[in-house]
């Protein structure tokens, strides 16, 4: 056990650690997936073991390892995926790994066993190394891109992890290593920091690129809605025009065939008017230009296949939403009811419901499925073939919803998939 002073002096310091390693998670993740009073319990358990393994243990390696697999069970409050997890918790430890040893090495101690009792015991070290630890994680916190939650591929994730998993190796590698000098080792040890100082940077740069892509994708989607809506409406007012031109030698026609008594012929006639303003078919008409857009691209597409599309649509012509948002929320939905309906032989069908009332929007999407559901973790996964591609719908609708303080509610029993959003708009 360490010296009483010593000890007591770790004990409270390691509160001031302990908020530091939340600073970092918070470098990660943005979104608290448990409640705040589970989320600090957590942390105050976290401070608790690692102060008594200190304290009574000291070994090094059973730190390290007590650490890393603490730093992963906290990412558990956050909402992330797998890979995530494990990058950030190689980084936060190795980063702070590398804060000690050089404050270690800059006040005398030369000596890292690694396998045995360590008998560090400088009070100035330690509290300079808290202070460091900080000053570091306040400095990370300007890599904003990071916490966005972006998926990476699993070849820039291995490229990126590979870099702090190398630098925790060659780090125990240096503790064992004989003939070097004190200041070879520190050379080392802050070359092993400032590069992983730019695996931070290069994670932060290939989330953003990867929030771009996801961007730029939804916009030209949003274009492909907005010039079907353009081709609509210039329909629209082509069979207008052409009706209007016409209208005066229709009403003659057709009172002629009336006063001559001919029925049939006049019905047939009005037929006939009534199969070329079906022409130019809309199939939604809220008045919300945007809505309107992403729902008359996909009813095409839809009708292409064979899927009847029904839409009970109650909104005003302006949302207070950006369009953005809009196509991310109702084109994912869309796409995913048409690719289910598509699979379905027999009446084949979407019905898209949006409501608007008092501040809130509610859109409804259900659909017949052929009851394939792949489900992990709680998480619903593409049945696509191309998984790369997809998958990523939903995902990205719950990043929408949280600027809405929204909800998505899934259902699947029947046969029949349904999606339920709430949405709050000022």
């Amino acid at each position: 056990m360490q010296p009483n002073l010593y000890g007591l002096v770790y004990i409270l310091t390691n509160v001031f650690s302990t908020y530091t390693i939340y600073l970092f998670m918070k470098v990660f993740f943005e979104t608290r997936r448990t409640k705040v009073n589970i989320e600090f319990l957590s942390y105050v358990l976290y401070s608790l073991a690692i102060t008594f393994i200190y304290l009574f243990i000291n070994i090094p390696i059973v730190l390290l390892f007590s650490n890393l697999i603490a730093f992963i069970l906290l990412t558990f409050n956050y909402e992330s995926t797998v890979k995530k997890r494990i990058l950030s918790a190689l980084l936060i430890y190795l980063v702070l790994l590398c804060v000690e040893m050089i404050v270690a090495l800059f006040t005398g101690y030369f000596e890292f066993p690694v396998f045995a009792e360590n008998y560090y015991s400088s009070i100035y070290g330690l509290i300079l190394c808290r202070i460091l630890s900080y000053v570091v994680v306040l400095l990370l916190n300007n890599f904003k891109n990071i916490r966005k939650g972006e998926s990476v591929p699993n070849l820039n994730w291995l490229c990126i992890i590979f870099i702090p998993a190398s630098s925790l190796y060659i780090i125990l590698l240096l503790f064992q290593a004989k003939g070097l000098t004190i200041g070879q080792v520190i050379a080392s040890i802050v070359l092993l920091l400032l590069i992983n100082f730019g695996t931070f940077y290069l994670y932060d740069v290939i989330t953003a690129a990867m929030a771009d892509r996801i961007q730029s994708m939804m916009i030209l989607e949003q274009n492909k809605y907005y010039d079907r809506q353009l081709e609509i409406m210039k329909s629209s007012l082509k069979a207008t025009s052409t009706i209007r031109h016409d209208i005066r030698n229709h009403i003659f026609s057709i009172r002629s065939l009336i006063q001559s008594g001919e029925t049939e012929e006049t019905l047939d006639y009005i037929a006939n008017i009534a199969d070329g303003l079906e022409n130019c078919k809309h199939y939604a008409r809220s008045g919300n230009t945007i809505i309107d857009s992403i729902l008359n691209f996909k009813c095409q597409e839809a009708e292409q296949l064979g899927i009847e599309i029904r839409n009970d649509l109650s909104i005003p012509e302006k949302l207070d939403i950006p369009s953005f948002d809009l196509t991310i929320i109702l084109g994912n939905l869309l796409d995913n009811a048409i690719y289910a309906a598509s699979k379905i032989e027999k009446d084949p069908y979407i019905d898209v419901k949006a409501k608007y009332d008092k501040g809130r929007l509610l859109i409804q999407v259900h659909n017949p499925f052929d009851g394939e559901i792949i489900e992990e973790k709680g998480k619903l996964l593409t049945t696509k073939k191309d998984k790369k591609r997809h998958g990523i719908g939903l995902i990205n609708i719950e990043n929408v919803l949280k600027k809405y303080d929204g909800t998505m509610d899934i259902n699947y029993e029947d046969n029949i998939f349904s999606v339920t959003i709430l949405m709050y708009i000022d």
